[in-house]
């Protein structure tokens, strides 16, 4: 596959991290916040239009080594998440009161995005961690971007709380890595097939921990406790953020990992 193929294989997530990049460098030399929403507009309405063109020209298979996979499943959620991220900016119009640093909301939003969309494309351990991790620090700066004691608060906890998550799921990977010999999704569930007796209890272990680790993510009993005081104390539309596109970001890796690559589904 050549280099500009597998560009258009990752052409949405591409532009949301290049719009961010724009979005700050637009603010240096024309600070008016009307000129960063109309970009930050622009930019996602440019993503969504690059994935409209993976749906019209049949743009499915593996990029990155494998690492990606664009299909129906990722491209639903690629639609999906630009479309809430467009409605929370629109909302910022009437939302963004607690919040100083407009150009570096919108930068941290399109980079948040950007990362939940490729993380619906991930299909290899490595790129799942880059991409949640990528998301999770966007929005913990998110959290706390208003900057007084409510806010500032949220962020702290859920940067204390999101820290000891991602260790949890890098132990879990570490595990079904070190088992399987591979990061691959498909390799690590041909293991599971093919495995033995002797690594079965290690492998429900990595399950285990893996399984810990998404459900902080998407705020499943009993991993939700950092919940409440995040979404009271961030901004309102952080809040919706969180609320909306980081828990779908968490189903689309859930559904992923557990029935597309290591359950062996179709």
């Amino acid at each position: 596959m050549n280099w500009y193929e597998q560009v258009h294989h990752i052409g949405p997530a591409i532009t949301l991290f290049a719009g961010a990049g724009i979005v700050l460098a637009a603010d240096l030399f024309a600070p008016r916040r009307g000129l960063v929403v109309v970009l930050t507009v622009l930019v996602l309405i440019g993503a969504a239009v690059w994935a409209i063109a993976q749906v019209v020209f049949g743009t499915e298979g593996s990029a990155l080594g494998g690492a990606v996979t664009v299909d129906s499943f990722a491209l639903f959620f690629a639609f999906l998440l630009i479309g809430v991220t467009l409605a929370i900016v629109f909302a910022t119009f009437e939302g963004l009161s607690r919040v100083e640093h407009h150009p570096e909301f919108f930068a941290l939003l399109l980079t948040a995005t950007g990362a939940m969309v490729l993380l619906a494309q991930s299909n290899d351990l490595i790129m799942i961690f880059v991409a949640l991790e990528t998301t999770a620090i966007a929005q913990f700066v998110l959290a706390a971007i208003a900057r007084d004691d409510r806010s500032s608060e949220a962020g702290l906890k859920y940067l204390l709380s999101g820290a000891v998550a991602a260790a949890v799921l890098l132990y879990g990977f570490a595990f079904l890595f070190g088992l399987s010999g591979t990061t691959s999704l498909e390799g690590i569930a041909a293991f599971v097939a093919n495995g033995s007796d002797d690594t079965q209890l290690a492998l429900i272990l990595g399950f285990v921990l893996v399984a810990a680790g998404l459900c902080f993510k998407i705020s499943i009993v009993p991993f939700h406790a950092w919940v409440p005081d995040v979404y009271e104390g961030a901004p309102t539309t952080v809040t919706a953020f969180l609320a909306v596109a980081s828990k779908a970001a968490g189903f689309a890796i859930v559904l992923r990992i557990f029935y597309s690559g290591l359950g062996g589904g179709d």
